[in-house]
């Protein structure tokens, strides 16, 4: 399996699990077994056409995404080593927030409308989608300010940050610097230590996933890094549980996999993101080896469904790679091709240099 698959599989992965979960969001794990059979939802279901549409959790991703290819940018013509991935991420989110129809009280220092229309994804139609945004993301982004770790912008520990990590971990060189801007990018929008660490925690676990690392191998030491800072307990706690119950899960119970919903509402239901990480690695360790099983254990239970199914779907897509994702799936994923674009620019992350600028790149990733 090349890199590339890996990377398109990671995004393709989030945007399918994603996609799975969203029209069983809001429903108990009794209320989705009695629509959809004891063994609960199996395949898209919200349009007649079985096709499957993702949610913010994707198209946030996405901007992640743009963000960090434009800062890449910025950086190989400027020739420089110090970029502004967080300010520079922050006015992606703004363009999410715009294709959201929310409008922001008060630009940046040097932001005005053209930039906020500039790149290619603003140029995506069916990224203007309402498709239920976190209050908290859209709250956050709307006031204009930038959350930080240092500064935070409010006190929220929802999955609204973690779910939208996984390109950090996938553009970032060692696990140590994924895991401190996939923290700083959290807390743009989320405050509370157990959202941003969290966040964090993941992208380290998806660049260690990416340099090699089966799954257990990549959580300790991406879990460790958090041990000396202050509010780590609820990520630590929630991570270490997720490990606990699946080792003491009996995978040759005649009753597995039914019993699998039972066993994640132990870990909560994914609304904080401590929370969606546990039952996400919970759900990946389980089924290592099988995207399908996996992303399905992932949505079937009673809570966040959209959100545990991205973030599992990033991991086992990832490790997976698109060639271990069901085709039906790829090919009833409405806007594939976006999604799977944007984790091929991810792979490449820039073109051109300071001297010859790559005209494609800069439309679509201006440096800015």
């Amino acid at each position: 399996m090349n890199l590339v698959d890996c990377y398109t599989g990671c995004l393709l992965g989030g945007a399918i699990g994603d996609a799975l979960g969203a029209p069983i969001e809001f429903l108990s794990i009794d209320q989705i077994r009695q629509k959809h059979g004891p063994q609960g939802l199996n395949s898209f279901v919200e349009y007649p056409d079985n096709s499957g549409e993702f949610t913010d959790d994707t198209q946030m991703t996405l901007f992640t995404a743009e963000g960090l290819l434009r800062n890449s940018h910025r950086l190989l013509l400027n020739k420089s080593t110090a970029g502004a991935p967080n300010q520079i991420t922050f006015v992606s989110y703004l363009r999410w927030l715009h294709t959201q129809g929310n409008t922001v009280s008060r630009y940046p220092a040097g932001v005005n409308d053209s930039d906020l229309k500039s790149g290619w994804l603003m140029k995506r139609s069916d990224l203007f989608r309402r498709r239920s945004p976190g209050n908290t993301c859209i709250g956050s982004l709307s006031s204009g300010i930038e959350g930080t770790i240092e500064n935070p912008i409010n006190n929220s520990k929802g999955c609204g940050g973690i779910m939208r990590m996984a390109p950090v971990g996938l553009f970032e060189e060692d696990h140590v610097a994924a895991f401190a801007i996939g923290a700083e990018l959290a807390a743009i929008t989320h405050g509370h230590p157990s959202g941003y660490l969290s966040a964090g925690v993941f992208a380290a676990i998806i660049q260690q996933l990416l340099s090699g690392q089966d799954l257990m191998a990549s959580i300790l030491p991406s879990l460790s890094l958090i041990t000396a800072i202050p509010g780590n307990q609820e990520t630590v706690d929630a991570v270490m549980n997720a490990i606990e119950l699946y080792q003491f899960t009996d995978q040759f119970s005649e009753i597995f996999p039914v019993e699998v919903p039972e066993k994640i509402a132990q870990l909560g239901k994914g609304w904080v993101a401590e929370e969606a990480l546990a039952i996400s690695l919970y759900c990946s360790l389980l089924f290592e080896d099988d995207f399908q099983k996996g992303v399905l254990a992932s949505v079937n239970h009673s809570g966040d469904s959209d959100s545990t199914g991205s973030i599992t779907g990033n991991i086992l897509g990832l490790i997976n790679g698109i060639g271990g994702i069901p085709q039906g799936w790829i090919n009833n994923l409405r806007s594939a091709d976006l999604v799977w674009q944007v984790g091929k620019d991810l792979h490449k992350g820039c073109k051109g240099d300071m001297n010859e600028p790559d005209e494609e790149f800069w439309e679509k990733y201006p440096a800015y």
